[in-house]
């Protein structure tokens, strides 16, 4: 299938799906949300893939939300994006084949929480990697420029927090002290800074991080495709693998 929001390659057993709105730093859209839902089903049933590496085309892994498609929400709507994003990546959690992200340029906000919904985030060391949501309605200095006149995720009452997973997943990932000094303070971290936390498996430097992130998913494509799912299954569950192979 084509896509208008993404790009499918597969090469030596690996699906190499690339995020591709490079002018607005592929920000997420509902089209873009619409077809990675619609990829993931498709590359998980496909046996030429064993495994899925997730990009970005361009300078960044992925801005987050796209701010226009935030500023034209209804109050209705809102709470439907946010259950469109976590049905989004929750499926992509789920894909049974190993999934990896190689995290270059930003990945903040729903982009560092797309990036926590694989198995595993390689980044390179220029890479800058935080959710930043809480910062959209801070005091000044702290609040970007963006929303200088005010956050439209902002509800009148209550409050906002990341909406994707991501107050799930990076606890999961790095502790919950450290996610909560991240998630208080919408700090982010380059991919070094990652590395030490315990936020990405590997980092790379930036004039080789193609060539590593091409050879890493090259050898979880050479694994055999049932014992990848099977490794995968018994980790995400906490089990053991007690049966021997029939046969």
């Amino acid at each position: 299938m084509a896509y208008d929001t993404l790009t499918v390659k597969i090469s030596d057993n690996v699906a190499w799906l690339t995020l591709n709105r490079p002018d607005k730093l592929n920000a997420l859209n509902p089209k873009m949300m619409e077809e990675l839902r619609h990829a993931f089903n498709d590359l998980d049933e496909r046996e030429d893939v064993r495994a899925v590496l997730i990009r970005g085309e361009g300078r960044a892994f992925c801005a987050g939300m796209d701010l226009k498609w935030s500023e034209e929400l209804s109050d209705a709507e809102r709470l439907e994006q946010g259950r469109l994003g976590g049905k989004t990546f929750d499926m992509m959690e789920r894909m049974e084949v190993p999934v990896i992200a190689a995290v270059h340029g930003h990945a903040v906000g729903g982009g560092l929480e797309i990036a926590l919904a694989a198995d595993l985030i390689v980044a390179s060391e220029e890479s800058n990697m935080g959710l930043v949501e809480i910062t959209l309605s801070a005091d000044p200095p702290f609040r970007p420029k963006m929303t200088e006149d005010g956050d439209p995720d902002q509800p009148t009452f209550g409050g906002s927090a990341p909406g994707w997973g991501g107050v799930r997943r990076l606890p999961e990932r790095i502790g919950k002290a450290r996610a909560k000094q991240m998630l208080f303070t919408g700090m982010t971290v380059d991919g070094r800074k990652g590395y030490e936390m315990g936020l990405v498996a590997d980092v790379y430097p930036a004039d080789e991080f193609e060539a590593q992130v091409t050879e890493l998913a090259t050898r979880i494509g050479a694994m055999n495709r049932s014992n990848l799912r099977l490794v995968k299954e018994l980790v995400n569950t906490g089990a053991d693998w007690v049966e021997p192979h029939v046969g």
